[in-house]
């Protein structure tokens, strides 16, 4: 009677002290952000080392949007961000491009699905796919009068290139789907959002013509509000037919930084969300080239706290479709939309 008694002792005593354990092996929560610089956090600085030297100028930032997304019911939640400034569709999909040596995004994927309960993920792409950096310079080429408005050139070459995008966008959304599903998740388990852009550039420019190149803002009236308006709703419209086709959710920034942008009338430099063109000097220990200008015409560290305000906001709500914009008290909220037909 005495042994039974023990050994019921014993398996009570370790039960208790193997439960512990099993708690403790239960993966944690994740946010997992995917695409370009937008989500990479180009602009916002304080970049991780190793995402901000020669031979990786991912530009991945502790300030990033993704960085400071909160989920419903999770104290502190794993933040990864495996998106990289520059990224194109082909960097993300699986089977794609190794930029700066890293396995596309969705590979990298992989694992990350596999080492924490992943519940929410976050992807933009595509602006890149178009030539975000080619338009940016024409547009200041056409304020220097070294070249025909930017809007001329480029209306074409985006209607083109964003109709191109569009497949390749979709497939990197069914190619994050596969690999969840490979790595035993439900649809359920998890929220995908896919995630457009907001114009860092704006028109309405509180500096002369004469003087805007000066503070950072070289970009003609026009060609500003073109951009503002036409390629930003463009692309927001094709993001929110991708959305609804592939069944995921769909966050539109589209007018996110509208009168926040870099140089905009009516506020002074401290209340912008976005920088202007911009050179880093400090970039000159990585060698002279386009790193010292690529974080131009990017949200800043402020516009990407806004970003994540609007972004958690959008998830604890459960919307399936949304706007960030500006709300009376200053700051970003998710506004709900009708999703795209």
């Amino acid at each position: 009677m005495r042994f039974r008694a023990l050994a019921v002792v014993l398996m009570v005593v370790l039960s208790a002290l193997t439960a512990p354990s099993a708690v403790a092996a239960a993966p944690r929560p994740a946010v997992v952000g995917l695409g370009d610089s937008f989500v990479s956090g180009e602009g916002a600085g304080n970049y991780l080392p190793g995402t901000n030297r020669r031979g990786n100028f991912c530009h991945r930032s502790r300030s990033a949007a993704i960085e400071h997304t909160a989920l419903p019911g999770v104290r502190r939640p794993v933040r990864v961000n495996l998106a990289c400034a520059g990224a194109s569709t082909a960097d993300v999909r699986l089977g794609g491009h190794h930029r700066y040596g890293e396995a596309p995004q969705a590979e990298q994927l992989r694992s990350v699905a596999r080492r924490y309960d992943v519940r929410l993920i976050v992807l933009t792409v595509g602006v890149n796919d178009i030539g975000y950096a080619n338009l940016a310079y024409d547009c200041i080429v056409a304020y220097l009068r070294l070249g025909p408005r930017c809007q001329d050139a480029w209306t074409p070459i985006v209607r083109k290139r964003l109709g191109a995008a569009v497949p390749r966008i979709a497939q990197n959304v069914r190619d994050v789907r596969s690999v969840m599903r490979a790595a035993g998740y439900g649809r359920d388990d998890y929220a995908l959002v896919l995630q457009s852009y907001a114009s860092p550039v704006t028109g309405d420019i509180r500096y002369g013509s004469a003087s805007r190149g000066v503070f950072g803002c070289p970009v003609r009236d026009d060609d500003g509000n073109w951009a503002k308006n036409w390629v930003a709703g463009q692309i927001s419209a094709a993001f929110a037919r991708i959305a609804a086709a592939q069944g995921v959710r769909y966050l539109d920034l589209s007018p996110a930084l509208r009168g926040r942008e870099a140089c905009a009338r009516g506020i002074s430099r401290f209340q912008e969300w976005s920088r202007g063109v911009s050179v880093d000097l400090a970039g000159v220990r990585h060698g002279l080239g386009m790193n010292m200008l690529q974080q131009s015409a990017h949200p800043n560290a402020r516009g990407h706290a806004q970003f994540a305000g609007c972004l958690s906001a959008f998830v604890a709500r459960d919307l399936r479709s949304a706007k960030c914009s500006r709300q009376a008290d200053g700051h970003l909220a998710p506004v709900a939309a009708p999703a795209a037909a």
